[in-house]
């Protein structure tokens, strides 16, 4: 989601009339900073990327020490801010801010559920100073000292736990209480805001959310007491962020000058990412968008989100995002705005398949060739209707269009396939793309492997919304001939070709391709187990395309399904004239276990 950017010098103004307050006595912050330094990055499981270059940042001078600075990096940073909460919350506020006199602490033991968490989130975004936080359970470690040093914090507003390490956090720093309630939102950080309660589960969306110009007090609803029925108040004590004035060394918040402009740069998050991470990236007036999943490319909001920032920097907060080498490779892709049809740039789980199988030659290789062009995208759109009142996803049609044809004859090459020029398939994937229609390239190799006919197709292959099938019931071994036997293909020639498709889709930054192989007999793939679905490029699906009666395909289904290769997705035809009888679209989906992913009809 997005919110509106707040507006420049608004701190200014909220604090304008406080310039000429005169501070009440203050104490100093005491403790030992010996033993703080020495824990270092160990306690905070930081893996975050090392502090933003000179280069990389707005240069501070002549930047007065009231002032908050944003960091400006470079506009290919592509980074995952990941590590426990404390860790994710420093490389946050390293990547998005150069300077903040002010900050917000956390002590809280790493639960997004903590109560002070909402209520600190709101201060920092409302203020547009970094969120840290600490383990209450051990002193702090050197790296959140040594982020207050760089960011140079003189004022700390402190939420949580009183009990946790406050005075390691610095002698030469101010502690103020935390306020918890609008009107000490108001009173005490020239602050408006309006209440606002969120269930546990919705504390980071609500931050994501949160808007300065518009703030509102992120609370956390306290859960239902499951022996009572009832629920209780939320909570204002040390985890709710009360219980600090004994400790602060003064209630008065310094002046502080607003950022110039906002941090030009896409955060996206899940429900999993650390709040106080989303919080500074608010504060930040970053966009965030809370995703799904740790895939930009998997719904449509992720695709906009980083097509609208593809010349900016973008951040994924959270372990969901993987490593920074597979994220980066993500955002390139969801950078394009390429969509596939229904939405989004990866095949499953965001959509099923209904599919027509066939060849354009004519009716005898399948339903696909019984009509023309248009008519075969009328019919197919159809038939895909007919699944959707069954589906929580949109249900999309597709196209199974056969490539390559399994001969009785050698052929000029000898491989016993018959190879369909491509200038004939070309007005079947235009009218499909055209349509909103997926198109699978589908293979029957002969005595010829996979690859070396696949590799004819690229021109083809290489659109965003055709994949790629093969066929082993008509791979040959040699002296073999179609229909006298059933075909059989090792998993490593499988694997060589969707590992070909795989670099094609990187290389060209496409959206995930749908790479099936059919399978009706265990047999028919030898070392099934060994199939390599670890390309996030690809989504690889089994296809149980054998035909009889309901009982007998069922019976094969499981069989099929029992040992499957981790990251398959299942899918199943249904044959019009060879099934007795065919299932209904109904059955189909409530039948087949587990709901198949991808349906053809032949």
């Amino acid at each position: 989601m997005r919110v509106p950017l707040r507006a420049v010098g608004r701190l200014d103004a909220h604090h304008r009339s406080r310039k000429k307050a005169i501070p009440i006595r203050r104490r100093s912050i005491r403790g030992s900073t010996a033993l703080i330094v020495g824990l270092l990055l160990a306690l905070t499981g930081c893996t975050a990327p090392q502090p933003p270059s000179a280069a990389e940042t707005a240069a501070p001078s002549a930047q007065p020490e009231s002032a908050v600075v944003l960091a400006h990096r470079g506009a290919d940073v592509r980074e995952v801010l990941a590590g426990p909460p404390a860790g994710a919350s420093l490389a946050t506020s390293r990547s998005l801010f150069e300077q903040s006199p002010v900050a917000v602490v956390v002590a809280a033991a790493g639960d997004v559920t903590a109560p002070a968490l909402g209520v600190a989130a709101t201060a920092a975004v409302g203020l547009g100073v970094p969120l840290l936080t600490v383990d209450p359970q051990v002193p702090v470690p050197g790296p959140v000292i040594e982020e207050l040093d760089r960011l140079g914090v003189r004022t700390i507003i402190a939420y949580g736990d009183p009990t946790a390490d406050w005075a390691g956090l610095g002698a030469d720093r101010e502690l103020l209480a935390g306020p918890v309630t609008a009107d000490g939102f108001s009173s005490g950080l020239g602050l408006r805001a309006s209440q606002q309660m969120v269930p546990a589960a919705d504390l980071v969306a609500a931050i994501g959310a949160l808007d300065p110009d518009r703030l509102t007090l992120v609370t956390v609803d306290a859960p239902q007491d499951p022996a009572s029925g009832s629920t209780s108040a939320p909570s204002t004590g040390p985890e709710g962020g009360a219980g600090l004035e004994g400790i602060a060394t003064t209630d008065t918040l310094p002046a502080i000058t607003a950022p110039e402009g906002h941090a030009d740069a896409l955060v996206l998050a899940t429900e999993a990412s650390p709040a106080a991470s989303v919080a500074t990236a608010r504060a930040a007036q970053a966009d965030v968008t809370i995703l799904a999943d740790g895939d930009p490319r998997s719904t449509p909001a992720g695709v906009s989100a980083v097509h609208a920032h593809a010349d900016g920097p973008v951040y994924g907060i959270g372990a969901d995002f993987g490593d920074a080498a597979g994220f980066a490779a993500h955002v390139e892709v969801a950078a394009t705005g390429v969509e596939l049809p229904g939405g989004g740039q990866t095949v499953f789980p965001g959509r099923r398949m209904v599919a027509l199988y066939g060849h354009p030659s004519g009716p005898y290789l399948g339903a696909l060739g019984e009509q023309g062009i248009d008519a075969t995208m009328d019919r197919v759109k159809e038939l895909a209707a007919q699944y959707q009142p069954f589906s929580d996803e949109p249900v999309i049609p597709a196209l199974d269009l056969i490539a390559t044809v399994a001969s009785g004859e050698p052929g000029p090459d000898g491989d016993y396939s018959g190879e369909t020029p491509v200038e004939v398939l070309v007005p079947w994937v235009d009218a499909a793309e055209k349509a909103g229609v997926y198109v699978v390239l589908d293979f029957q190799s002969g005595r010829t492997d996979f690859l070396s006919q696949v590799t004819r197709y690229e021109e083809l292959l290489a659109r965003p919304s055709v994949g790629l099938a093969l066929d082993p019931e008509w791979r040959l071994a040699p002296g073999q001939r179609p229909l006298e036997q059933i075909g059989t293909v090792g998993a490593g020639e499988i694997n060589a070709s969707s590992r070909w498709l795989a670099d094609l889709t990187r290389d060209r930054a496409l959206p995930q391709k749908l790479f099936m192989v059919h399978q009706f007999r265990l047999d028919m793939i030898s070392d099934r187990d060994t199939l390599d679905t670890s390309r996030s490029e690809l989504a690889v699906t089994l296809h149980a395309d054998g035909h009889g009666t309901p009982g007998e395909k069922l019976e094969t289904w499981a069989v099929l399904q029992d040992a499957m290769p981790e990251g398959v997705w299942p899918s199943w035809k249904n044959f019009y004239d060879e099934d007795r009888p065919m299932l209904t679209p109904e059955q189909t989906y409530s039948l087949v276990a587990p709901r198949p992913w991808l349906v053809t009809y032949q």
